[in-house]
């Protein structure tokens, strides 16, 4: 960013912010991450950078939603879902749907949630985009708990595979922590202390606070 900034190239600092954006809302450093998204959403509308506009819309969406700001996070994750749609937009559909699925869970939205999940998970199989898959899987995971689905194990374990094969270890947290949360739910407590001792752990490794505190929660 700096770089571009220097350079004063602003298709390179919009991708800079982006990818610094989606970097502290994957550690839920969420003040940071709005700040970046924010300031990269408003400079695509100035530059008229038509591609970037739904990315930065999704991606603000979801980090409002996990701010609890879900009113201010459903109009921009779902004009970001309606502009990728009608216009067609081919680059990075997958991260368009996950952010909408992330806050229509978050705002109790449960069955537009499952749908986005869906053609999440089908769209990143039909690309071999594995790394997107495990995120997909992971949502569809949460979402399937949230809604008492029995389903909901087979996805979080699927995704956990897959991520350790990568070496995604914040989404292998993730999965532990969704895990862990169910098994509480339907009262298997050795199951749960397992996956929760684990995500609290791997948290606390990353320096992920605000997960780390979701984790420990659950704990106590």
């Amino acid at each position: 960013m700096r770089t571009a900034e220097a350079a004063d190239h602003p298709y390179t600092l919009y991708w800079g912010l982006f990818d610094l954006g989606r970097a502290h809302l994957r550690r839920g450093d969420l003040p940071r991450a709005t700040r970046v998204l924010e300031r990269g959403l408003d400079l695509c509308r100035m530059w008229q950078i038509a591609l970037g506009t739904p990315l930065f819309t999704a991606a603000l969406g979801a980090a409002y939603a996990l701010a609890g700001r879900a009113d201010e996070a459903l109009p921009l994750v779902a004009g970001a879902v309606e502009e990728f749609r009608s216009r067609q937009i081919h680059t990075w559909p997958a991260l368009i749907l996950l952010c909408a699925g992330t806050t229509c869970l978050s705002a109790g939205r449960i069955d537009e949630a499952a749908s986005h999940a869906r053609e999440a998970l089908a769209l990143t199989r039909r690309l071999g985009a594995r790394g997107s898959e495990a995120h997909a899987l992971c949502l569809a995971g949460d979402v399937a708990s949230t809604g008492g689905a029995e389903d909901a194990p087979g996805y979080y374990r699927e995704a956990l595979a897959l991520a350790g094969e990568l070496g995604m270890r914040p989404l292998v947290a993730h999965c532990h922590l969704g895990l862990g949360k169910l098994y509480r739910r339907t009262g298997k407590r050795e199951e749960a202390q397992e996956h929760l001792t684990t995500a609290t752990t791997m948290y606390r490794e990353m320096g992920m606070t605000y997960w780390l505190e979701n984790a420990e929660a659950q704990v106590n």
